[in-house]
């Protein structure tokens, strides 16, 4: 009897033991924790992916180097859409599936994080998204899904307030030109809201399909309806297209831009028209203190590689690391995904030394760092001048 016990006993513990195995968290083992990336790592965009997984890079060596979280050392796994939604899907797929990542820190756009919903969803993967803070990403609020940053509308907004209260040519006309797409039609409400706010003059509104290179109809729109202040919704090779059509046709302009032609590639290829524009982000610029901060106290982390890479999609990435790493310091040793989602609905208050504002995810939409910076780039030397501090719009 005691050999037929003890026999059960021994099953017992191995059934356990094989429970224990069976039931571990995804991701996570004894001496590590595994983070996703889905990123645009080629193609013409390429040069935002890399940035982001430079700031995922740097955060996760300076926690390691400060003994990981709670003895455990974080390791990111990266992979390349390309910018394309489908292959986003199948990207998070394989990480989820083959390589067995506990969270996600990088999204890619807003088109390849909603393609990958479905899958954060259903595996209640937490995701601090970084990149693309539509309205679309947390509207509805998926459970997991936590957002850093202004939304493409707030962003206008901020700077058709700054251009109205301060640099307001004379007998001031205001136009956009926006994407055909979610993306523009963010961008448009930003500019209802200032036009509706501001009491400002509507000249005239244009949309365009993606991809398009050739501005000058719409152009020739602008200039007959007398506009003189542009909210350029275009972005990289198109927002230059786009002003130098307007200076083809000798238009004085002050001009919105979106926040990644704050990125010196993008402000070098907008330099030839001239114009000095406006950009309001969430983010620190290059040459903002935090931002030369980070650059100085991450040399012993980044090659020369890694260095030339950076942009303002390192600072928001390294700092959604950051932030996700708190939260899943306070679970302990048994670190689960429902604690990790648990503890960022807690976050307030989180301080990221100025590379954004505090991030606060302890309210409804599960959305921090939404205050903004308005930016003037000056196309002689592409620096960048702060104009406000971080502001709630």
């Amino acid at each position: 009897m005691r050999g037929s016990l003890k026999s059960a006993l021994l099953a017992l513990g191995v059934l356990s033991a094989g429970a224990t195995t069976a039931w571990a968290e995804p991701g996570v083992t004894d001496t590590e924790i595994r983070i996703g990336d889905v990123n645009i790592m080629t193609g013409p965009a390429s040069f935002i992916g890399q940035a982001v997984s430079v700031g995922s890079k740097v955060a996760a060596a300076e926690i390691n180097a400060a003994g990981g979280i709670n003895g455990r050392k974080l390791v990111i796994l990266t992979e390349d859409d390309g910018y394309v939604p489908a292959r986003s899907f199948q990207a998070l797929k394989k990480l989820i599936e083959v390589d067995d990542i506990f969270a996600l820190n990088g999204t890619s756009g807003t088109a390849n994080v909603l393609a990958m919903m479905p899958l954060i969803t259903k595996a209640n993967l937490p995701t601090v998204v970084t990149t693309a803070p539509n309205e679309l990403v947390y509207n509805p609020v998926r459970p997991s899904v936590f957002t850093i940053g202004a939304s493409y509308e707030t962003a206008f907004f901020a700077q058709l307030k700054y251009i109205h209260e301060h640099n307001e040519p004379k007998n001031p006309v205001y136009g956009l030109i926006r994407q055909d797409d979610d993306f523009g039609v963010a961008v448009e409400a930003g500019y209802s809201r200032a036009i509706k706010e501001l009491g400002l003059k509507d000249g005239i509104r244009l949309k365009y399909k993606k991809g398009q290179t050739d501005f000058g109809a719409e152009l020739l729109q602008m200039r007959q309806a007398g506009v003189n202040v542009l909210a350029n919704g275009a972005i990289i090779a198109s927002a230059a297209n786009v002003l130098s059509e307007a200076r083809k046709l000798g238009l004085e302009l002050q001009v919105a831009d979106v926040w990644s032609e704050i990125m010196p590639p993008s402000a070098k290829l907008l330099a030839p028209a001239g114009y000095s524009f406006f950009v309001g982000d969430y983010i620190a610029s290059m040459t903002d203190p935090a931002a030369l901060s980070f650059l100085e106290r991450t040399k012993q982390y980044m090659s020369e590689t890694d260095r030339q890479a950076v942009n303002r999609y390192s600072f928001i990435t390294y700092a959604g690391l950051k932030v996700m790493a708190k939260a899943m310091a306070a679970c302990g040793k048994e670190l689960t995904r429902a604690c990790t989602v648990e503890n960022l609905r807690k976050i307030h208050g989180f301080e990221t030394d100025g590379l954004t504002a505090p991030i606060s995810f302890d309210n409804a939409k599960q959305l921090g760092g939404t205050e903004v910076k308005v930016y003037q780039v000056n196309l002689t030397d592409v620096s960048f001048k702060t104009l406000t501090a971080y502001t709630q719009y």
